[in-house]
């Protein structure tokens, strides 16, 4: 037998053959799969391969674990309607018409996959989509967790085989939404609308003191804020800003407190954003402000204090990156998280 040639494999096991020409991917894995009207053996393509080695492997992999080749012919636009029909309209659970529109606003970003098949997509596709900076951190956070469901739904079914869903990366920093702090200056107009008791100014403070987003204040939960050891738990949208531990500043104990034992915030979020304007209006600050600029406002006080960057990113549930001695810092505890915060 010539050096190299492969050993001939049993009938039915199928085959790998090289392709002519110049290719990329030339090795094609065959499988014998069903027989045409003349009784004639008709194979289906499992793939196309850069080496022998790797088409080889492929073979194996499906000749142990058999599927049915034609199902991984479905397009990306395929599997998404299965996928969310399963979801949304199969499932006993209840969505949120705002989770709804957030998945359908991300599928039609992902226009350019529609008609590639699954098992052909790569996570340099999906990558690409995520790489597109004119949207938001929010926005792109909804486009990868559909890919990351998709490929879930994928997978329990043998659409693919792996998950390239996997190595996809968000890398524009969070919190890109513009935000415009509050001076110094504006910051005591806050401390003396408090002292004469003007309505709901506690509420603008404890966020700029605490870093949380609207609307993981409006969802902190009861048991969660721990007066005995001064922290709050709570976190919403990333893995890093999720069930985050902030230690409560000094200055705002008793707001939160008597908030507490009112039981916390009870409006809904377009409420509370109305009472905040009101309240921000009311202690005579003149500048358009949002919510969000509490939490600009927070980590503006942090960095002017020269607080440890590691300490910042843990106080508002920042990723940290790749970086390995940032990795190290991510385990700091209470007391140091609370000097950083103290230094306000």
């Amino acid at each position: 037998m010539p050096r190299g040639k492969p050993l001939r494999r049993a009938n039915g096991k199928g085959t790998v053959v090289k392709l002519s020409g110049r290719r990329r991917l030339p090795y094609e894995v065959r499988v014998n799969t069903r027989m045409d009207e003349r009784y004639y053996p008709v194979y289906d393509v499992l793939g196309r391969y850069a080496d022998r080695d790797e088409a080889t492997a492929a073979l194996i992999a499906y000749n142990r674990n058999p599927y049915d080749i034609s199902a991984t012919n479905i397009t990306f636009a395929e599997l998404y309607k299965l996928w969310y029909d399963r979801k949304y309209n199969k499932s006993k659970k209840i969505y949120s018409l705002s989770s709804i529109n957030c998945t359908k606003a991300a599928f039609k970003k992902c226009s350019t996959l529609y008609n590639i098949p699954i098992k052909d997509i790569r996570t340099q596709a999906m990558q690409t989509i995520l790489d597109d900076h004119t949207l938001s951190h929010a926005y792109l956070e909804h486009i990868q967790n559909l890919f990351k469901q998709m490929y879930k739904f994928a997978l329990e079914y043998d659409y693919v085989q792996k998950d390239y869903s996997a190595y996809t990366q968000i890398f524009k920093p969070d919190d890109d939404e513009h935000g415009v702090p509050f001076t110094p200056e504006e910051i005591d107009l806050l401390w003396k609308a408090y002292e004469n008791h003007i309505d709901n100014i506690d509420m603008v403070l404890i966020l700029i003191y605490s870093g949380w987003r609207i609307g993981e204040l409006l969802t902190l939960k009861l048991e969660d804020i721990d007066l005995e050891n001064l922290t709050y738990k709570g976190g919403i949208k990333t893995t890093a800003g999720k069930n985050r531990i902030v230690p409560i500043h000094s200055k705002i104990i008793e707001m939160v407190r008597s908030r507490k034992s009112d039981g916390w915030f009870k409006n809904n979020k377009q409420k509370y954003t109305n009472d905040f304007k009101t309240a921000v209006k009311n202690a005579g600050i003149q500048t358009y402000h949002t919510p969000h600029d509490c939490r600009h406002t927070f980590v503006t006080l942090l960095n002017n204090a020269e607080a440890n960057e590691i300490c910042i990113k843990k106080l508002v549930g920042h990723s940290f990156g790749n970086d390995i001695t940032e990795k190290i810092y991510t385990h700091k505890d209470i007391e140091q998280l609370r000097n950083a915060i103290e230094k306000i």
